[in-house]
């Protein structure tokens, strides 16, 4: 019971954390591409790093060479995204550094002394990164689509626009959801709709579980 009652803990300290750092990017569904591939190259070089890390009887310093090598990994895609798409890098900003702390949220979901081999932890851990990578492109395209009335892809000159849904200005009531308070909202409905469905499938286990004893 105190497992269970600390995964659950974790998976949701995950997605409050996770959920949190889509919000200051841009409402386009090119950034959150972006994201996703920043996002899943790191919880990959996380799980290498720490066996590299542990060849080097290094363990005591792992949560500090992590975070060094996650920067360094940020400044690199940075500077590769740069010379791809000057207006994207600069349109990101320092929020390019954010997958990174998501990314570590992941790494620490689940102890490296669960039981799990190199091979199970790196598929658990993308695993986990790619079902959070499906619900931010998911968040992004419906900001993008409701907000914009577009879908937007990277491109080397900017973003790469298809039109459609036609809005007018005076009844662009979505744009809102491009916003980052709309964003806040769609965070909270999102968490509204989480915790009400674990609250039911936590009662109906439950109560199979009084039925059994």
């Amino acid at each position: 019971m105190r497992t269970y009652r600390m995964e659950k803990e974790a998976s949701f300290g995950f997605m409050l954390s996770s959920f949190a750092l889509v919000i200051p990017f841009p409402g386009r569904l090119a950034y959150g591409i972006l994201l996703v591939i920043l996002l899943n190259v790191q919880v990959l070089s996380i799980s290498f790093f720490r066996r590299l890390v542990e060849l080097l009887h290094l363990d005591d310093l792992l949560s500090v060479l992590t975070a060094a090598m996650l920067i360094c990994e940020s400044i690199i895609f940075k500077q590769i995204l740069a010379l791809y798409s000057p207006l994207m890098a600069l349109t990101l900003s320092f929020a390019i550094y954010l997958p990174a702390v998501s990314s570590f949220v992941i790494s620490r979901l689940r102890p490296s002394d669960s039981g799990l081999d190199s091979r199970g932890e790196v598929k658990d851990k993308l695993g986990q990164s790619l079902s959070f990578s499906a619900l931010s492109l998911l968040f992004f395209l419906i900001r993008d689509v409701l907000g914009y009335g577009t879908l937007t892809l990277p491109g080397r000159k900017g973003l790469l626009c298809l039109n459609i849904l036609s809005q007018s200005e005076d009844a662009h009531v979505g744009v809102f959801l491009a916003s980052i308070p709309g964003a806040i909202l769609l965070v909270t409905v999102s968490f509204i709709l989480v915790w009400q469905t674990r609250r039911k499938f936590d009662s109906l286990g439950g109560a199979s579980d009084d039925g059994v004893a």
